[in-house]
């Protein structure tokens, strides 16, 4: 390699090393300034190329952990979507001891982010936070079968209305709903929307 600074890679070492080493350069507040240090490894430019290889392109250098350093372990060339994956802000969540970037279980379980928070939550074991079945935690289970079971042993809706066989409709779900309060809700609406 004859003149090592005209080498395509060397401004991508040359800039991760400033912003660690020099408190003048930009991004320093979020690199060396927060503790973030490259490897005495990488200090050598040729040793850099060795560990990392050629750069795929429309790929950058990005930390797979961004709590810890720049070097061979932790380093590799990623595209931009794995960078925006990447950053300090990416939700991460454990899982039976292990910890998953959020965005990535959703997409492999074709969920929502939300939806995973959720199930997590729940306590449930990865093979049911990543299943495509809806899942809900035996506790929960029981709770929402004792608040059903509480419903039912009610004789009267909240208006006052008396359950009886005639005045009690069953949704799909197995709940109850009143008649006479069905018929006022639908007048309600209808008086609204025709004056």
């Amino acid at each position: 390699m004859a003149n090592i600074a005209h080498h395509p890679l060397y401004d991508v070492w040359r800039n991760m090393r400033q912003r660690c080493n020099n408190p003048k350069a930009t991004g320093w507040a979020d690199y060396g300034g927060r503790g973030i240090s490259v490897c005495a490894r990488w200090d050598d430019f040729r040793a850099f190329l060795a560990d990392m290889g050629e750069r795929p392109a429309g790929y950058t250098l990005d930390r797979r952990d961004n709590e810890k350093n720049y070097g061979p372990d932790n380093c590799h060339w990623a595209s931009r979507v794995e960078q925006q994956r990447n950053r300090r802000t990416t939700h991460f969540v454990t899982i039976e001891g292990q910890r998953y970037k959020t965005a990535d279980l959703a997409e492999e379980a074709g969920m929502s982010v939300q939806g995973i928070k959720e199930r997590v939550k729940l306590g449930l074991s990865y093979a049911d936070v990543m299943s495509p079945t809806r899942r809900t935690s035996p506790g929960l289970k029981t709770a929402q079968e004792a608040a059903w079971a509480k419903s039912r042993a009610k004789t009267h809706c909240k208006p006052g209305h008396e359950f009886t066989p005639e005045n009690t409709a069953i949704r799909p779900d197995g709940r109850r709903t009143c008649r006479a309060c069905n018929r006022d809700k639908a007048a309600r609406h209808w008086r609204r929307h025709h004056p």
